[in-house]
């Protein structure tokens, strides 16, 4: 097991050094900075902008209108997941929305905010929209997997509807759950950004990036874009450590 976690971290450096160098190569040959600056004025850019004040009141902007908005998914796919895979009826009608939801491109979701919204609201609109199908539907496929038996069972013996939520239909959706929150929040800082530049809030991540590319600061977009990719990365790896490295634990200790 420890040969194989370091085997990963070694695969994972290689890769990450595998394009910085395709980076490198690829800003050498084309010569245009304007066009594709190299990895190291863009990193030499973004130390100025971490230096810089508002740099962090940025980052927090987009930081907290992302988990806000996906915390409103969360909560509510949660529900309607559960609600979905125990009752037929709830599936029959959840099944077209979900699916709207699913197959509307983003764009069209961010165009239609901004005609009804300003600034910071867009995003959480537009965020909210975009993952709500996606976690829904882990959950959804979560609560289907379970034991048909078991679920008898713990309706048989009339366990709380608090405890059973907590203690029964969450640690069985685990997995499913792992796998929508991980995409979800890739997608969360995706749509956040594409929403930030058209809407152009004060604060936020895409109305500097979009700052940037009217003044030809491509050197900037790309440090803006290394804070973005580092954000989704630390959460990638979060979700990774808190949900799914247990439940493998867990699964493996039953096999013994």
């Amino acid at each position: 097991m420890k040969i194989f976690i370091t085997n990963r971290k070694l695969l994972s450096t290689l890769a990450v050094a595998f394009l910085l160098f395709f980076w490198h190569s690829a800003a050498w040959l084309i010569a245009k900075p304007l066009i594709l600056p190299s990895p190291q004025t863009a990193f030499i850019n973004l130390y100025g902008l971490i230096r810089s004040g508002e740099f962090w009141g940025h980052t927090a902007a987009t930081f907290g209108r992302g988990l806000f908005a996906f915390s409103i998914s969360f909560v509510i796919a949660i529900l309607f997941g559960i609600l979905a895979g125990r009752f037929r009826v709830v599936e029959a009608l959840l099944r077209p929305v979900i699916v709207c939801l699913r197959s509307t491109p983003s764009m069209s979701f961010i165009l239609l905010a901004l005609l009804w919204f300003r600034g910071a609201k867009v995003s959480v609109f537009v965020i909210t929209l975009v993952v709500l199908p996606l976690l829904t539907q882990n959950v959804f496929e979560g609560i289907r997997s379970i034991d048909p038996e078991l679920s008898e069972m713990v309706t048989l013996y009339r366990v709380k509807k608090s405890r059973l939520l907590f203690k029964f239909y969450l640690p069985s959706i685990l997995p499913f759950l792992a796998s929508g929150i991980s995409n979800g929040l890739g997608l969360t800082w995706k749509v956040s950004i594409a929403a930030e530049v058209l809407a152009y809030p004060a604060w936020g991540i895409g109305t500097q990036m979009d700052t940037a590319r009217v003044y030809l600061q491509t050197e900037k977009v790309f440090a803006w874009t290394v804070v973005v990719i580092g954000i989704g990365l630390f959460f990638d790896y979060l979700t990774d450590f808190l949900l799914r490295r247990p439940f493998a634990a867990w699964e493996g200790s039953e096999h013994v």
